[in-house]
């Protein structure tokens, strides 16, 4: 026994120090989906979407509207807001009044706002464009029902009388972004998420009556509604996995550098050890994290131009690969700049 385990960790050991790679995980900008000119600086948030009685004037303001749609909607406004102040793209004003919707169905747009109404609005706020939440719809379903049944049988009769019910909360909604110096539109589109919610209960009728009880899963899909389409419209920072060579020498001394994040001490190693060593391999392995360094440090053109050198001098798929990804970094980073 103690010999196998001998034999195991000489293995392990073996094993580590002929690991050539690590993986990396970087923080990447990434430039927002809905284009939005640099111009605009600050948004005012109106909510848009409240249904009105038959025979009020269109986008009459009003404090008398039904309780859950104003609720879920603003719930949807608060989405945007507590997202988009988490970002310098914009400053962001949220009207202190609902409006009412232009048109009864709260599934559809209705007739655009006057320029009369966005000049006065973008006054009042000190705003230079405004986000207008135009219509919003919730909806909550049991999904698949007869099955759930069918299984609350079926667990009974195998001694576990635990039954498990599945909702499904559904937010759709319809967006507008006027920007009065232009006299245009800049966004107009519809908008959905859903979101599962799961009932356990030894009684499948308790289950049911659970999850019938959807107000906290309609408030949930709408306020997360809002907060999936404000990440459409900033740039944000993701995580992404990137690979590092380590080896030995100053490979190794490199990759201890980045991993304490010290990037710019880990390029200047990178580098004396590209141009200090005769052997291609450790050459093509050098150029790669340099090009990680040089993409890590926001010089994306280096980092192309890197990782060229690292698949001429090695043949490496991932070096390919890596010059594929940067390729399209490249071509988002056109968009960013003109976001930012």
């Amino acid at each position: 026994m103690k010999k196998i385990l001998t034999v195991c960790l000489l293995s392990l050991l073996v094993f580590s120090s002929c690991r050539t790679t690590q993986g990396m995980r970087i923080q990447v900008q990434k430039p927002a989906t809905i284009n939005v000119s640099r111009d605009i600086r600050s948004l005012a948030l109106l909510n848009h979407s409240i249904p009105g009685k038959m025979g009020l004037l269109e986008g009459s303001l009003t404090l008398e509207t039904p309780k859950q749609d104003k609720e879920l909607s603003s719930e949807c406004i608060r989405g945007i807001d507590e997202l988009l102040r988490t970002s310098q793209r914009f400053q962001i004003k949220r009207c202190d009044s609902t409006m009412l919707a232009s048109k009864s169905s709260s599934t559809d747009f209705g007739t655009t706002m006057s320029w009369e109404q966005i000049d006065s609005i973008c006054k009042r706020y000190e705003t230079n464009a405004v986000l207008v939440l135009e219509f919003f719809d919730t909806d909550f379903s049991i999904i698949n029902p007869a099955a759930t049944a069918v299984n609350a049988v079926q667990n009974v009769l195998n001694g576990s009388p635990q039954v498990e019910v599945t909702g499904k909360a559904t937010a759709r909604a319809g967006f507008r972004l006027y920007d009065p110096a232009t006299r245009t539109i800049v966004y107009e589109d519809r908008y959905a998420q859903s979101q599962a919610w799961i009932q356990r209960s030894t009684n499948p009728v308790e289950a049911i009556a659970r999850l019938i009880k959807r107000n906290e899963a309609l408030i949930s899909v709408s306020y997360f509604t809002g907060e999936s389409f404000a990440h459409d419209l900033v740039p944000l920072y993701f995580w992404e996995q990137r690979m590092m060579y380590v080896g030995k020498g100053g490979m190794k001394i490199g990759s201890r550098q980045a991993l304490t994040r010290d990037w710019e001490g880990a390029l200047k190693t990178w580098l004396n050890e590209y141009e200090s060593n005769t052997k291609s391999k450790i050459r093509a392995r050098a150029a790669y994290n340099v090009a990680l360094a040089y993409e890590v440090l926001n010089d994306l053109d280096h980092a192309k131009a890197w990782i060229q050198k690292s698949y001429v001098e090695g043949g490496k798929r991932e070096a390919l690969d890596y010059s594929n990804i940067l390729e399209k970094r490249i071509r988002e980073q056109g968009r960013l700049e003109g976001q930012l």
